[in-house]
């Protein structure tokens, strides 16, 4: 059996450094610091999760230690991974920011928390009251937990970025690093103030004088600067000088003058004669003034990325064109609706199912790109926040924000095809009909299925455990929906134009006309058929 280790991470690596940066990004609080953090490696559940996961989407989750409960110790986690109670078919894992809970076990407002990786695929769109009672369709990964009137016409919280997910498979759940962190609501609150006057320590600070080392504001400058030598003390602006970037963290009663591009780091003089970059390769890089490196960072970060653009272009289009899909297949229900009424009112039942399974794909399509593009955001808007703030963190946190980027702009599960027809139609016996090449993911050993009869009322073999009618009232009322619920991979499904195929149903429906004489559309036992 596979040995798990908890492996200490290097303070120095760019491992801990980027971990931290997510960290501060899930709270977004630029002063979270990590304290100590450990790669957690099980290579059995690293295999594990690698086949089950492999070519569908992963997203990193955070769990606070305070709600694992039960089999889900950190031991337990660490060797066998997250199991499920008898009780519950999965568990939830929550995608963006961090709710923090407070814990009686918090010490010094360290925490701990465990961040993962789940293979969330193609998430199927549910609420928090119809989980319990749920089943996964086939060629679908996990449940999207949708928030309270969520629906294709919900408009996004452009300051938060947080979604929910039900994973029912443990194979799709990795636990990646233990991490100790120090985050102070109030230390944060206070880093965003604006300072204060350190002579008087009653008015805001409007300058600073770096001979004193001292925020002054207007009156206590005055006074403080009338003699002839004080007077020739160099005071800049709040902001404008080197007070914004602060004191090394090595040498607390030394400034930040310099910056090291290769290590990403900040360097004060003492840093570079007798500290980190005073022996070694360290003190072959070149330093730059910390002010040259701010101001490079702030044009860098000034540039519009053109691949997300792109990216956020695309996801935008797709999302219109699923709105656009969605309305299409609204137009079409309509006009099954009163088709159905014409022959009987109780299959409009059957069509209302197909047609919310219709639309709960859509739906499930654009949450996802929803949330893609909530990422997107939800890093820039973080950028912007620590852009504002301390001109230290946004310094030191942009090589992370970089590689944030990398990762984004890889884009490798971007879904620009709807695999959502309208092909429902009418029958003679009122059956709602589907036909939809199916393509079963990979993982279900590439099925491929085409369907083009009429799905049976079989309690024990439909999904939407439909009802039959007698044939008295009219024969029978089934409703196939898209593919059996089964969604097709976006590189490999097929399309109808819409407007090809709704100005043909709008034209059989023209010329329905009950009648066998009339109509070569039946068959020998009087069943209509609309194609």
């Amino acid at each position: 059996m596979a040995t798990t280790e908890k492996v200490q991470l290097n303070y120095s690596s760019p491992q801990y450094s980027y971990l931290e940066y997510l960290l501060q990004l899930g709270l977004k609080a630029s002063t979270v610091e990590i304290v100590n953090a450990f790669v957690v490696s099980n290579p059995h559940l690293s295999v594990q999760f690698d086949r089950r996961c492999k070519d569908i989407l992963t997203l990193n989750s955070w769990v606070d230690s305070s709600n694992l409960v039960g089999k889900n110790t950190e031991e337990n986690i660490f060797k066998e991974g997250f199991k499920f109670s008898s009780s519950e078919s999965g568990m939830k894992f929550s995608v963006g920011q961090i709710k923090q809970s407070s814990s009686k076990d918090d010490h010094d407002n360290i925490k701990k928390i465990l961040l993962c990786k789940i293979g969330v695929g193609r998430a199927y769109a549910t609420t928090k009251e119809n989980l319990a009672s749920s089943e996964l369709p086939e060629g679908y990964d996990s449940f999207y937990i949708m928030k309270d009137g969520e629906n294709l016409d919900r408009k996004d919280d452009e300051n938060e970025y947080y979604h929910e997910y039900y994973i029912t498979e443990s194979a799709q759940i990795l636990p990646q690093y233990l991490v100790y962190y120090k985050y102070d609501p109030a230390i944060e609150k206070k880093s965003r103030e604006k300072p204060i006057c350190d002579n008087c320590e009653v008015a805001e600070a409007k300058v600073y004088c770096a001979s004193d080392s001292a925020n002054l504001c207007k009156e206590c400058d005055l006074a403080l600067h009338k003699s002839k030598l004080a007077s020739r003390h160099i005071r800049t602006p709040i902001g404008k000088g080197g007070d914004i970037y602060g004191f090394c963290s090595q040498h607390k009663d030394k400034m930040i003058e310099f910056f090291c591009s290769q290590c990403h780091i900040p360097v004060c003089v003492y840093c570079k004669m007798v500290g980190h970059h005073s022996s070694g390769e360290a003190a072959k890089h070149k330093l730059v003034s910390v002010a040259e490196a701010y101001q490079t960072v702030c044009q860098e970060s000034s540039i519009p990325d053109s691949i997300l653009e792109s990216r956020r272009t695309e996801i935008i289009n797709q999302i219109t064109l699923i709105k656009s899909q969605s309305k299409e297949v609204d137009k079409l229900n309509s006009q099954l609706e009163r088709q159905i009424q014409e022959i009987a009112k109780k299959a409009l039942n059957e069509l209302k199912k197909i047609t919310d399974s219709k639309l709960n794909i859509l739906l499930g399509d654009e949450l996802e790109l929803r949330r893609q593009l909530g990422e997107i955001r939800n890093a820039e808007n973080f950028l912007e926040y620590q852009q504002d703030g301390d001109a230290t963190h946004f310094l030191f946190s942009w090589s992370r924000h970089q590689k944030m980027l990398d990762e984004l702009h890889e884009f490798k599960f971007f879904r620009n095809k709807i695999d959502v027809s309208l092909d429902t139609r009418v029958s003679g016996s009122i059956d709602i009909l589907s036909d939809q090449v199916i393509h079963i993911p990979e993982s279900d050993n590439k099925k491929m299925i085409k369907t083009r009869t009429s799905e049976k009322i079989n309690k024990s073999n439909s999904y939407y455990n439909k009802t039959s009618l007698s044939n008295k009232q009219i024969s029978s009322v089934a409703i196939g929906n898209t593919g059996n619920a089964v969604p097709s991979k976006s590189q490999e499904s097929k399309h109808i134009k819409t407007s090809d195929f709704f100005s043909e149903a709008l034209g059989a429906l023209d010329d329905i006309n009950i009648s066998q004489d009339d109509y070569d559309g039946f068959d020998n036992k009087d069943n209509l058929f609309i194609d």
